[in-house]
């Protein structure tokens, strides 16, 4: 188990600086954020003295050899448009919010794809799985920004009920809800459709026939033995959704503008601001990065069958 655990951090640490590369050189070719920062009275000797100031007059690999040298050290740099401030602080300031958000998407796509696939399974070919089945199709079929501003329309503008825009601590839990439906929606369906086959595999496999066989009740043949040995699947599923989640949260988070990480990518993004570009692509790597090594190690102990060495 050790040496699969150090294996698989060496590959996390190598994706890591591979995606450190990737967003260094995409964030230069799309523009100098000096025109930003410069004003139309800037005189070119300003313009000099900034490049120095933020290390532009070195040539492209030596810039990158600081970045990942500060990377190291534990230093993000400081933010190049929103006053100087800490581009970590901007990070961890924005987090709980995306958290929030994200945690609350994925519990609810969660909970009723396991819900609505166990349902089905247990039930197949019944007007209950027909049922759940269209549903799955249909919401596979909406993305997340247009369910969003569908929301936006009904909730908000039609009927009145919902806060439209603002973070948790402007318009509370309220506002909370139409922000994590949409995003965690599109995931529902394809929690459904892998619980239902990884259900109905379990359910025909010889021990669950003989669990029957023993006069175990029928609840406690579903809940306690099929969808145990039916998860590996979807525990695989539960970190690819928060990859996907974490990716979705910056469309959904400027639609409601919800203030976390997903929004403060864009603005950062639009502004040319390098540093705070870079804080937020690397922690969420990190994240997606842990996650992925947290659920390959839950498979031994889900499966004893499974041995990860």
């Amino acid at each position: 188990m050790r040496r699969y655990i150090f294996k698989r951090l060496r590959r996390g640490l190598i994706t890591l600086w591979l995606t450190t590369l990737a967003v260094f050189m995409l964030l230069r070719i799309t523009g100098n954020p000096l025109d930003f920062l410069a004003t139309p009275q800037i005189s070119p000797e300003d313009v000099e003295v900034l490049k120095v100031q933020y290390g532009f007059d070195q040539p492209i690999s030596v810039q990158y050899l600081i970045f990942l040298k500060s990377v190291c050290a534990g230093d993000f740099g400081k933010s190049m448009r929103w006053a100087q401030r800490e581009a970590l602080d901007m990070y961890i300031s924005r987090l709980p919010a995306t958290v929030l958000l994200v945690g609350t998407a994925l519990i609810f796509s969660m909970v009723l794809g396991l819900a609505f696939g166990v349902v089905s399974a247990t039930r197949p070919e019944s007007s209950i799985d027909r049922a759940v089945h269209l549903l799955a199709i249909t919401g596979q079929s909406m993305p997340a920004f247009w369910l969003g501003l569908l929301f936006i329309l009904l909730f908000t503008v039609y009927l009145g009920w919902l806060p439209s825009a603002g973070g948790p601590e402007r318009v509370g839990l309220q506002g909370l809800l139409m922000p994590a439906v949409s995003l965690g929606w599109f995931l529902v369906a394809a929690n459904t459709r892998l619980v239902r086959s990884s259900m109905l595999d379990a359910l025909d496999s010889d021990y669950i026939k003989m669990v029957r066989a023993k006069g175990l009740r029928r609840r406690a043949v579903i809940w306690k033995h099929a969808l145990k040995n039916a998860a590996l699947p979807i525990i695989t599923l539960f970190a690819a959704n928060f990859a996907l989640l974490l990716g979705g949260a910056v469309v959904t988070e400027s639609i409601f503008a919800w203030p976390g990480i997903g929004r403060l990518l864009v603005e950062s993004v639009f502004a040319r601001d390098y540093t705070v570009s870079q804080t937020v692509v690397f922690f969420s790597a990190t994240i997606i990065v842990i996650v992925n090594i947290l659920v390959d190690v839950c498979y031994a102990w889900l499966d004893p069958r499974v041995r990860l060495e």
